[in-house]
C-alpha cells in the first residue's frame, strides 16, 4: 500500500499539507482552493504553482508544489 502526502511551499520557505494534487501553472490561495479566473479583484493573496518536486520513500509519496506570489499587476490580466 503506497501513501500520498502533498504540500504546498510558499515562497518565504512556509510549508503546508493540502488534501489533493494541485496543478502547475494553475492559481491558488493560501488554503489551497483553487481559484478560477476572472478574480473577483486584483487585491488578493493569490499563488500560481510554478514547479513540483517528488519525494518517494518506502510506502510514502510526498509531492511538494513550489508557489510563487503573484502581485497585483499579475493579477490583472485574470480579473
Amino acid at each position: 500500500m503506497t501513501l500520498y502526502e502533498y504540500y504546498m511551499i510558499f515562497p518565504d520557505g512556509d510549508t503546508q499539507e493540502v488534501s489533493d494534487e494541485l496543478m502547475v501553472g494553475s492559481l491558488y490561495d493560501i488554503n489551497g482552493n483553487r481559484l478560477m479566473p476572472p478574480l473577483p479583484t486584483n487585491k488578493m493573496i493569490v499563488y500560481q504553482v510554478c514547479g513540483k518536486r517528488t519525494r518517494e520513500e518506502r510506502g510514502i509519496v510526498t509531492i511538494y508544489y513550489i508557489l510563487e506570489q503573484l502581485d497585483a499587476a499579475e493579477l490583472r490580466a485574470y480579473v
